[in-house]
């Protein structure tokens, strides 16, 4: 490396300072002040010349391939195993935890049925089929008052007054309730619950808080002076504390030291009907060593068998660690090679990105290093043609979103009242210009029009047909044409206009608003359904989709509707939705949707409708487009 004639300049400053500054040194005659000078001037340049070898080192290693590899694989290979051990730290204390937890619940309902099986245990609650207590030993659980939890026990459970926490159990016997007092130091359930699951335990009461998407407990102990219910309320101080009887005391170091806590919320029985964002809740709370909660995962009939489990996982861990370490050794071998052979398609690379595509390679290597070379070259010859191709695929994607957006202002609003029909629509097209279709307007004759379709295909060709058939559709109404001569002159139309690989089937509903009287016409369209009081029917009108052939005629029926009738029409996309097994959704769940909501809104049909389908298919994307319609008929309004 050739240095920069500034360097050089400094190098010889520094040679001269240090010489003459022993020389300075030597003759007493001439020393003092500058000696000093001397010095000083030695260590600025040796100052500026150890800053210019740092500056040159970092390029060195921000230049060289080999070493910025080698930083890449240090944070990939070296960073994540700290972050590893974390992550498996704290998923283990996660399933400590939880499993804590369940016990505290399994022996709390223990506790609670062994309490329950003693009838001589008291206080218990005799509640009435009306919610009202009718015999108690509490004096806040008065004779008369409203008590309709202890009726919906189903199992021992939590009831909390102040801040005290009892354990409700059912008596099977005489259908009373014992109330077990967890917080009561003379009482020995809460010793009974320690004694079961071998963890130090003792109960608060907490008030739950939703607060958006944040959730807390607060269960923080009242000061001293505070009283609940006419008597003063404990301080932490005095709250209940019990380890299981002859249990050890606490041992020391990480494994043995009791300090991995858990805690069992569950929502109190009797608790204030605040909604979901503020209840009160009971709070199980358990403390003990990292050694008792592996023994209890992992002791069966024979304890040895732990000493089992820890081996295999030692064991499995070990050669896990060595298959890492090896892989990052050969890995850092690995980087040179490539580094050295990366070299020599940077010049080339860098031509390239100065826009000059005739750079070529011309590697004689039968390595992957040659088989990349020459796919470089392959890339040059292609990339000007990429170019225009990609100019050419630019200007196509613009021209189908302007017409998405014109076929989406050609659809009219998703939600819209006519003149006592209520029409709710849903439009999900697979495609960027989607084949199905919907619409309502009013007719001249005084009528409210619905109409759904579904037009064969996807993409820009089913988006014009999907246009023409709209414009000829309102054109043949507005000059008066109805009923089957509407579809058979549409059908001419369509005809015409295609060639038989493009079809429409399509289904129209007439309706008078002061009679509610319709005419349905069909042309090949899923029979819409019936919602009445009745039930759920099907109006069915086979008949070819439009465009297939010349002078067909199209069936039609009149249907008179009630009001709060509703009518759904949808596109085959919804019954052809299929699973992981190509399963379809089909007719019968359709059909068994709509009679589970019969009395249900229009929306909420239509989400009960989405939502089936999305279960059923579990999340797969749509193969066709998915387009409801769902009318519903009101009352009807005075004229005028």
């Amino acid at each position: 490396m050739r240095l920069r004639k500034s360097t050089r300049t400094w190098i010889a400053v520094l040679a001269v300072a240090v010489g003459l500054s022993l020389v300075l040194e030597r003759s007493a005659a001439i020393s003092g002040c500058w000696t000093l000078l001397a010095k000083l001037v030695a260590v600025q340049a040796a100052c500026i010349l150890l800053w210019r070898a740092g500056v040159v080192l970092v390029r060195l290693i921000v230049r060289r391939l080999t070493l910025r590899l080698a930083f890449s694989y240090f944070l990939i290979g070296i960073v994540p195993i700290p972050l590893l051990a974390a992550l498996l730290a704290l998923a283990g204390y996660i399933v400590a935890h939880q499993f804590m937890a369940y016990r505290l619940r399994r022996e709390a309902t223990a506790v609670g049925e062994q309490g329950a099986r003693d009838a001589s245990v008291r206080p218990e609650l005799a509640v009435g089929a009306d919610g009202r207590v009718i015999a108690s030993d509490l004096p806040w659980l008065a004779p008369g008052s409203s008590a309709p939890w202890a009726l919906r026990i189903a199992r021992p459970g939590f009831v909390v007054h102040g801040d005290d926490v009892w354990l409700a159990a059912p008596r099977a016997s005489d259908g009373r309730v014992a109330l077990l007092p967890l917080s009561d130091p003379k009482a020995p359930w809460l010793q009974e619950l320690s004694d079961r699951t071998g963890y130090e335990t003792s109960v608060d009461v907490g008030t739950a808080k939703q607060e958006g998407t944040n959730f807390s407990i607060d269960s923080e102990k009242p000061r001293s002076g505070i009283t609940v219910a006419g008597r003063p309320a404990k301080t932490e101080a005095e709250s209940v504390h019990r380890r299981p009887r002859g249990a050890a005391a606490p041992g020391a170091g990480f494994w043995r030291r009791e300090w991995v806590h858990a805690f069992y919320l569950e929502n109190a029985l009797n608790a204030a009907d605040g909604g979901e964002d503020a209840r009160r809740v009971a709070v199980v709370m358990a403390v003990t060593s990292p050694d008792v909660v592996v023994h209890q995962l992992f002791t069966q009939g024979v304890a040895e068998i732990s000493g089992v489990f820890r081996v295999a996982f030692l064991v499995l861990a070990g050669i896990v660690l060595a298959v890492y370490v090896t892989a990052l050794a050969v890995a850092f071998v690995l980087v040179g090679s490539i580094a050295r052979n990366v070299n020599r398609l940077t010049r080339a690379t860098e031509a390239v990105s100065r826009g000059d595509f005739s750079v070529r390679v011309h590697s004689k290597s039968r390595d992957q290093i040659g088989d990349l070379a020459r796919s470089f070259d392959g890339m040059a010859d292609s990339i000007q043609g990429l170019l225009v191709e990609t100019a050419h695929k630019e200007r196509l994607e613009s021209e189908i979103a302007i017409a998405r957006t014109i076929q989406q202002k050609l659809l009219p609003p998703l939600e819209a009242r006519l003149d006592g029909v209520s029409a709710l629509a849903h439009f999900a097209p697979v495609a960027e210009i989607g084949g199905d279709y919907y619409d309502h307007f009013r007719m001249p004759d005084g009528r409210v029009a619905f109409a759904l379709g579904d037009v064969s295909g996807h993409g820009l060709p089913t988006g014009l047909l999907v246009a023409m058939a709209k414009a000829g559709l309102v054109s043949l109404v507005e000059a008066g044409h109805d009923d089957g001569e509407l579809f058979s002159r549409l059908n001419d139309l369509i005809h015409r206009s295609t060639d038989p690989r493009h079809y429409m089937t399509l289904a129209f509903l007439a309706v008078d608003p002061r009679t509610r009287e319709g005419a349905l016409t069909n042309a090949g369209q899923l029979a819409p359904y019936r919602i009445s009081a009745s039930g759920v029917e099907a109006l069915p009108l086979p008949s070819f989709p439009l465009g297939l052939f010349t002078a067909r005629t199209f069936p039609s029926r009149r249907e008179r509707f009630a009001a709060g009738d509703r009518l759904v029409f949808y596109s085959d996309g919804f019954v052809e939705a299929t699973d992981v097994s190509d399963e379809p959704f089909g007719f019968e769940r359709f059909e068994a949707v709509l009679r589970e909501h019969v009395a249900s809104p229009a929306t909420a049909l239509r989400d009960a409708l989405l939502a089936a389908v999305a279960a059923h298919t579990g999340g797969r994307p749509a193969e066709d487009d998915r387009t409801l319609l769902i009318l519903t008929f009101e009352e009807n309004e005075p004229l005028g």
